[in-house]
């Protein structure tokens, strides 16, 4: 399931109240940040793993007793990501951001302004939303109701 919504509509905080319930709720949950055309970086100038980029590895791995992250120096299609979560043993991929893709979406709605957004974007599954309001015929969550989200959420994945 995709959130999506304008900058600072609360996707990132949402997704932090969200994980843990759904966790709560048995499932393995992955998530894809869709970082808007920045070039993020997630490794540290000098570490070993960035020198092994710099000097040109078109992919390096790191793992350790806890975790394992790898960098590839390319950008993959969201399929490819969803897909790559679930051989990795994600029961649910939740997305924040890629707004024009064509999965289920969550629609955060701050502003009476940011409504369009439901209007213009496919595959709209229900609305988020800062204050009352009716958006449409989607099932409507408030901002604050992160349980009923995640309720919302694993009824959906369990369809």
């Amino acid at each position: 399931m995709q959130l999506v919504g304008y900058s600072n509509s609360g996707k990132t905080t949402l997704l932090t109240k969200l994980i843990p319930l759904l966790e709560q709720k048995g499932l393995r949950v992955g998530v894809i940040k869709h970082d808007g055309g920045h070039d993020f970086e997630i490794d540290q100038p000098g570490k070993d793993t960035w020198r092994y980029r710099e000097a040109g590895a078109s992919l390096v791995a790191i793992t350790s007793q806890t975790k394992t992250a790898m960098i590839e120096q390319r950008p993959l299609p969201l399929a490819v990501l969803i897909e790559r979560m679930g051989q990795a043993g994600a029961d649910l991929v939740l997305v924040e951001g890629f707004k024009q893709e064509a999965y289920p979406k969550l629609v955060l709605i701050r502003k009476n302004e940011d409504q369009e957004l439901v209007r213009r974007l496919t595959h709209v599954e229900g609305i988020v939303c800062w204050q009352d309001g009716r958006y449409g015929d989607f099932p409507h969550f408030s901002i604050d109701d992160a349980s009923e989200i995640a309720s919302f959420l694993f009824n959906k994945r369990n369809k």
